[in-house]
């Protein structure tokens, strides 16, 4: 093979080398980025079925879009050897994580968290991973964790078991019914392999240890789980329950979906009660141990409700000593065996599955956080006068200690305003924004703070969907939705070919805008049409707009957009561009009026060009973000610092003029301004540039700028925006919505 090239990839290193494959740093001259190249062993093709078996597993993987697994991007075959191309994670593996022993219990929790939502998304489609192992989660450089691997352990269906089937998995990380050799084996196993890692991640080391894989794969099916807080006496008892519930030998005692598995880790985290299954009295191979929390703690934390998930099917019971003997093989001496099989009657005794409830794709994040302190209203307030808070006040119930992942200190009114009494300011009654890569919502006064995912995923242009409770997003090659009313996060489309940077619904809900690898396309807001497409043809398809399915230049060739705005009368689109000033790639707007998209759309304005100069453009040209109050007016910001905070400039297409505005003191650093609904507010995320700093929220009159008036942050809790290159992305509720 030649290691300089593989398809159309350049190969740049060698990444890691393993048993199954070894894995490259390639860039991809189509997309001009850098991924990851996966070459499986030339050995397979030995396998005359191999070929059709790979190309259905790497199909059947491309197409699996989650914003928590590692997105194939293409497979193929060079020089007779296999191989598939996945998004390059630069943040190292669980693996190297573990290397350094074990890891806090709330980063674990975490981790296991996010597994858990990419689980039952593949689940819910059919697929089992097989092969859950530290090795395949990977970090990127935010340190969120991403699955990854899925179906490459069925595409090389490896080794012998000890019955003399395929073994499908790594042995510390096996589900029993993986070591029997059952070929019909469902999304329980991987939460079992789900349930070792949390093990490891606690105590640095798998909970079976053995001389030979043999031995440890007879443990996973003979021997209790070890019990953990021999070398943890400090865990809570209702972790240890959790774990209990995920390790059962018998997968109709265990979770029946990852996200009920990692909600109540959530749980055990908030100091609530941790339900045990049901096991057999006389069963001797489990322990049932039932957490216990003071009851105040309990009741405060009632409330929350875990994500419903789709479980997987009940599986079929089989009579215990016929299958004792064939998992055993010979291995192990005849005592062993008598003992195993005594052990397993027990197991199997007065046992009853199930129920099995039916699949749905839509996950839940139900779980209330709020501010740690007593919320104020964001209020201007001229020098040396003191800020009015005209709003109720508020009082803090007592919550356990927290784990990172979430928040449960709630802040309450003394009295229940009334339904309709929420504060609107700017014609705004809520703000949705990121903390943490995960999704907020609070009432623009800064209370009742929600927090709506748990994912950790990189999430880009937000919005709000038109009359609506709705907050869009992009994440990896998706758009999703977030119910505010009911917790409930949905797809709104995936693509498997390109990749989604913009999706932006019309005012009037008609139409949006997508940008799928910098092509622009408008198309009907269909979401039944949208949820079935997956490649560029299938928006030119869809499309009304032949100008604009994609949008070109007279040549034929098509304009590099990075993301959409429309005006208020849906009439006119603002873009963001890649253009070419004098050899250099430059980004600017551009203003087109869309009304008849049947033709080329005629340019009306571009900036800042030869309109104005943001400050440094010459070093660094890059817009990372900007808001149009879908009049005449743009607010946009220099990129000086962290990804993307700058000078804040206000830019007016009637005029043709720009101002920088920079509110806080005349001081840097600015980013993600939008106006209010009335289009007389201003949001935007302000970093002071001292170094160290952290990001904060302000809300204020645009017609106050510049007259010396002094602004109050939003208030928020003191651990958000840790990370300097926060990018909190506020977008405003209009408040005559439903």
């Amino acid at each position: 093979m030649d290691i300089e090239k593989i398809g159309r990839y350049k190969i740049i290193s060698e990444i890691g080398r393993g048993g199954m494959a070894t894995v490259y740093l390639a860039e991809d001259p189509n997309f001009e980025r850098q991924v990851a190249i996966k070459v499986l062993p030339r050995a397979f093709l030995h396998d005359p079925q191999f070929r059709v078996r790979f190309e259905r597993e790497a199909k059947t993987v491309a197409a699996l879009e989650h914003q928590a697994i590692v997105p194939v991007y293409d497979f193929g075959e060079e020089n007779e050897q296999p191989y598939i191309v996945m998004r390059l994670m630069t943040g190292g593996s669980l693996s190297d994580k573990l290397k350094n022993g074990k890891l806090p219990i709330d980063e674990a929790t975490k981790i296991v968290v996010r597994i858990a939502q990419a689980l039952d998304a593949a689940h819910a489609k059919g697929i089992v991973h097989r092969d859950i192992k530290p090795g395949n989660i990977l970090f990127d450089q935010y340190d969120n964790a991403y699955l990854t691997d899925f179906g490459i352990a069925r595409i090389a269906e490896g080794e012998s078991t000890l019955t003399g089937r395929t073994i499908l998995g790594t042995p510390a990380y096996m589900s029993p019914e993986q070591v029997q050799g059952e070929k019909e084996i469902d999304g329980r196993s991987d939460i079992y392999s789900l349930g070792i890692i949390f093990y490891h991640m606690l105590t640095g080391k798998p909970p079976y240890q053995a001389t030979t894989p043999a031995k440890i794969m007879m443990m996973h099916v003979l021997e209790p789980v070890p019990d953990i807080r021999k070398n943890l006496p400090d865990l809570p008892v209702a972790y240890e329950q959790v774990l209990l519930n995920a390790l059962a030998k018998d997968p109709n005692d265990r979770y029946p979906t990852a996200g009920k598995f990692a909600s109540d880790l959530l749980a055990a985290a908030r100091g609530e009660v941790i339900p045990s299954i049901e096991f057999s009295s006389d069963d001797a191979s489990q322990k049932t141990i039932v957490s216990q929390a003071p009851p105040s703690i309990a009741e405060k934390t009632a409330a929350s409700t875990p994500p419903p998930s789709t479980p997987a099917p009940p599986q079929k019971r089989k009579s215990g000593f016929p299958w004792l003997l064939t998992a055993i093989g010979g291995i192990v001496l005849l005592g062993i065996i008598a003992i195993a099989a005594f052990a397993f009657i027990f197991l199997k005794k007065n046992k009853t599955p199930p129920l099995a409830v039916a699949p749905s794709a839509t996950m839940r994040a139900t779980l209330p956080v709020a501010t740690t302190s007593a919320p104020t209203q964001a209020v201007v307030k001229p020098p040396n006068q003191p800020t009015r808070t005209p709003i109720p006040s508020f009082t803090e119930t007592s919550a356990p200690q927290e784990s990172t992942t979430t928040a449960t200190a709630i802040a309450t009114p003394t009295e229940a305003p009334a339904q309709n009494a929420l504060p609107v300011i700017g014609g705004a009654d809520k703000i949705a924004f990121l903390n943490a890569n995960d999704l907020w919502v609070m009432n623009v006064d800064g209370s009742d703070l929600t927090q709506l995912t748990f994912d950790g995923a990189i999430k880009t242009d937000m919005a709000w969907l038109p009359n609506s409770n709705i907050v869009k997003y992009v994440s990896g090659n998706c758009a999703w939705s977030a119910d505010i009313d009911t917790g409930a996060l949905d797809f709104l489309t995936c693509f498997s070919g390109g990749e989604l940077k913009a999706f932006d619904v019309s005012p009037d809900g008609s139409m949006v805008a997508i940008s799928l690898s910098n092509e622009l396309y408008v198309v009907p807001f269909d979401t039944e049409k949208l949820a079935a497409v997956q490649y560029h043809s299938d928006l030119t398809d869809m499309s009304t707009c032949p100008a604009l399915a994609p949008l070109q230049t007279s040549t034929k060739a098509s304009v590099p957009v990075k993301l959409a705005r429309w005006s208020r009368d849906g009439s006119k689109l603002g873009i963001l561009i890649i253009a070419n000033d004098k050899g250099k790639q430059v980004d600017l707007i551009r203003v087109i009026n869309i009304k008849n998209c049947k033709v080329q759309p005629p340019r009306i304005d571009e900036f800042p060009a030869t309109r104005f100069k943001l400050s440094g453009y010459d070093k660094t040209p890059y817009i990372r973000n900007f808001s149009w109050d879908g009049k005449f007016l743009f607010a946009v910001n220099s990129y000086t610092r962290n990804d993307g905070y700058g000078d804040l400039y206000i830019y007016d297409l009637e005029l043709h003029k720009a101002r920088k505005i920079n509110p806080i003191d005349g001081k840097c650093c600015y980013r993600d301004a939008e106006f209010s609904p009335d289009g007389k507010y201003l949001i935007f995320a302000y970093q002071p540039f001292e170094a160290g700093a952290k990001a904060q929220l302000y809300y204020i009159p645009i017609g106050t700028i510049g007259s010396g008036m002094k602004y109050e942050p939003l208030p928020l809790p003191e651990n958000f925006f840790t990370n300097p290159r926060e990018k909190p992305q506020p977008v405003l509720h209009p408040a005559s919505n439903p």
